[in-house]
Parts: C-alpha cells; structure tokens; sequence
C-alpha cells in the first residue's frame, strides 16, 4: 500500500466555495415546503479532505478504474461519495483525531492511523467540530487540495477545485463518512 500516512490535506466548511455542499438549514414550512437558510445563524458543518501523495490506480478489464486507498476506505466502512444526489452517512467505527501537535489524523474502525494531515485549524472550524461532534471526512485522489502540476498556485482557484473535486467525486475515487470527532487537546 502507500508508504506513508502523511497526506495533503484542507479543513473547510460544507458551504465553501471550493466544495459547495450546502448549509444547515433554519426552518421548514410544511404548507409551501419552503426551506429557510439564515446565514450565519445555523452555525456550520466541518468538513476535512485528506488527500494521499501517490494514487495507486486499479485496472480491472470491463470495469472502471479505482483508485486503491479509497477503495480500501470503502471497503472498511465509508461509503462512494458520486456526482449528483450522494447520501452523506455516518462512517460507523471510524473517527478523526485532533492530536496534541495540531495535526489531525484519521482512523480506521480497527484503530489504526489511516490518514494525517497537519493543516492550519482556525477556531471557527474547531468549534463546529467540537459542537456537531462529527466531522465530514472525505478521502481521494483529485479532491481539489494540492495544485496541479504545471499550474501556479494563484491560478488554482475555488472554481478549479470544486472543478477537480466533481471530477474525481464524477470518476469514482471519493470515500466520504461523517466521521467522530476526538479532540484530544483536552
């Protein structure tokens, strides 16, 4: 498998432009099935990409490629996380881990570190960690985390990593899970 668990990685919110996967919703009106999204208000759903280094690709005659790590994510409890309508559920066993150096690392229902990434964690991102007690983990190849090659960093902007993020999410090669959150800075 791949020779080491440090990976690249962002922390973000759901609604970030660069992901664009919605905010909590208010209110809902049973008479017109309005549904109300006071910005701000709701607080905000964490969210963690960890992306590996090297993609390990499959090829299997007749079927589409995949890429090794995610599927072994998938194969221990995380779901495929597609284009279109994907159900966003609990990845049972498995939970993300603030370690006392400020990295956090993600974990395999059997306990082992399967993920680190050491990004800057803001307090507004800690405390919806914190607050929801889950945080949406999602791991893959193209995720819109480490810049093209060939590309200057400036140029990688939101709209070219939602881009890169449908189209890896579009190919198959996402595990997403709402993942527990252990704070382990007390």
């Amino acid at each position: 498998m791949a020779d080491t668990i440090d990976d690249h990685g962002r922390v973000l919110f759901w609604d970030d432009p660069a992901l664009q996967l919605g905010q909590v919703a208010s209110g809902f009106d049973l008479a017109s099935g309005a549904v109300t999204v006071d910005a701000g208000e709701t607080g905000q759903l964490p969210a963690a990409l960890f992306e590996p280094e090297r993609a390990l690709m499959m090829r299997i005659p007749g079927q589409p490629d995949r890429e090794q790590q995610a599927e072994v994510a998938i194969e221990l409890g995380m779901g495929r996380f597609g284009r279109g309508f994907a159900a966003l559920r609990p990845a049972p066993g498995w939970a993300l881990h603030r370690l006392v150096d400020e990295q956090l690392e993600l974990r395999s229902p059997n306990g082992e570190a399967f993920s680190r990434i050491a990004v800057p964690l803001n307090p507004a991102w800690i405390s919806a960690a914190v607050s929801t007690g889950f945080v949406l983990c999602l791991y893959g190849i193209q995720l819109g985390v480490r810049t093209p090659p060939g590309m200057p960093a400036g140029q990688y902007t939101d709209q070219k990593r939602l881009e890169e993020s449908r189209r890896g999410r579009g190919l198959g090669f996402t595990a997403a899970g709402l993942v527990s959150y252990v704070n382990n800075r007390g």
